[in-house]
């Protein structure tokens, strides 16, 4: 089948399942999206079994499928740069120490306990693994996904406090996830080289420091060239040009893309709302005409609308790919015994590593009714996490992680992400209203 074939019905799969779940099935985008995909993906494994076709050829195209390159170097950049544009810059500064605890503390804490307990649980019931091996399965789980919590936190109107703290975490520890399970990969067999502390510290100092670093000259330049033109469609090209460009740029000086891409987006933000606030206390904007003002708030609003469909359709991409995803793997019925288990370990360890660090932090800086507790249960993992662990080289254990993964990603997003508005409304009403969601910036 020939590539533009493919492409031709990837696309008509995606609108038709988004078009169920828009008409009938009235999830939430992601969710909608992923059962549709789930429930097509089951008939096809079963006429795979069978021997039927289409069975056999969509399963060898799936597994064709470069998945973790596909995520990691091309659908993840636009997603994390829609995400970071429709956050609040100064509500996220005003978070910015329970941020930086979250992303450093929650992600390491939840790692080592999530490797631990998994490798206790497969030493008692399972194929033995080392502690190394069984982190490396950490790395891949700690960090949550912005591209599954951000949209269903603003559909369930999460206070803006809250959901900034959230997204803020979501969107910056994929950095440190990615830097671990890079350490871990190196260290581990069958080919382990030789990792110091030093090299680690040196490794994650150059990943995130860069990747903080090149995103705000990046989202600098990209102000510079937006304030140059009035041109629209040239706007919408150097925000195209921030995402691309910048995660090879990234690619290219060896630092964090996911971390590049979102700091240019949220300097890209902060910038422009600062350009704007100055323009309108020194009186610049008033004495532009009616229809340059109108010209101005168009430009505007066709970029929100753009990115918001960026933010969409890729999203629906996404979640279709990773429903078809389930085809290649292979479960055991002793995998399938060991999953509640596993999910139950990560519940925990999110738990430990949310409490911890929030409680002592609470202590100067009071957090919200429930925030921690929605924070635990909004640890959802999506895309990075599997895209993770099919960028795992081959091993006796490769398998064991991708089930575990797998499981682990539609658990949180079938069962935690269709209860967080419950728990969301809980705090609304302890909070005695609650906020509407952020506002886009750009």
């Amino acid at each position: 089948m020939q590539s533009g074939e493919l492409l031709g019905i990837f696309t008509t799969l995606v609108a038709l399942l988004s078009y169920l779940n828009s008409r009938y099935w009235r999830l939430p985008p992601t969710i909608g999206i992923l059962l549709g995909g789930l429930a097509m993906a089951a008939v096809v494994r079963a006429l795979d079994l069978l021997g039927l076709p289409p069975g056999p050829q969509v399963r060898a195209v799936v597994q064709s499928l470069p998945f973790d390159t596909l995520v990691l170097q091309g659908l993840l950049g636009f997603l994390l740069f829609a995400s970071a544009t429709q956050l609040d810059v100064r509500a996220l500064m005003r978070e910015r120490r329970a941020v930086v605890a979250a992303t450093l503390l929650t992600t390491l804490i939840t790692m080592l306990l999530i490797g631990t307990g998994v490798y206790l649980l497969l030493r008692l019931m399972g194929p033995a693994v080392s502690w190394t091996q069984a982190l490396l399965f950490g790395a891949i789980i700690a960090p949550t996904d912005p591209v599954a919590v951000l949209p269903l936190l603003r559909a369930a109107h999460v206070p803006l406090r809250i959901q900034t703290l959230i997204a803020g975490e979501s969107l910056f520890n994929d950095g440190v996830g990615v830097v671990a399970f890079t350490v871990l990969v190196a260290a581990t067999p069958p080919n382990p080289e030789t990792v110091t502390a030093l090299g680690t510290v040196l490794l994650f100092l150059r990943e995130m420091l860069g990747g903080l670093l090149l995103g705000a000259l990046l989202g600098w330049l990209a102000v510079l060239l937006q304030r140059g033109t009035r041109d629209e469609n040239t706007r919408l090209l150097v925000t195209l040009a921030l995402v691309v460009g910048g995660t090879a740029l990234a690619q290219r000086l060896e630092v964090s893309a996911p971390v590049t891409v979102a700091m240019s987006g949220l300097t890209l933000v902060a910038l422009l709302q600062l350009w704007r606030r100055r323009a309108a206390q020194s009186g610049q904007l008033d004495r532009l005409s009616g229809e340059e003002r109108h010209d101005l708030k168009r430009a505007r609003l066709r970029i929100i609308s753009f990115w918001n469909f960026v933010d969409y359709i890729v999203n629906a991409a996404l979640f279709t790919v990773m429903a078809f995803e389930v085809l290649i793997l292979s479960v055991t019925a002793q995998l399938w015994l060991l999953i509640p288990a596993v999910i139950l370990i990560t519940l925990l360890a999110r738990t430990v590593g949310v409490w911890v660090p929030l409680t002592r932090l609470a202590r100067r800086q009071p957090f919200m009714p429930y925030t921690r507790r929605l924070m635990i249960w909004s640890g959802l993992r999506g895309g990075v996490s599997l895209a993770l662990a099919f960028n795992l080289p081959d091993s006796p254990v490769r398998n064991i992680w991708l089930v575990f993964t797998y499981a682990l990603v539609v658990f949180s997003l079938l069962v935690q992400g269709l209860t967080i508005p419950l728990l969301a409304r809980r705090i609304g009403r302890a909070a005695g209203e609650a906020d509407p969601p952020a506002a886009p910036l750009t």
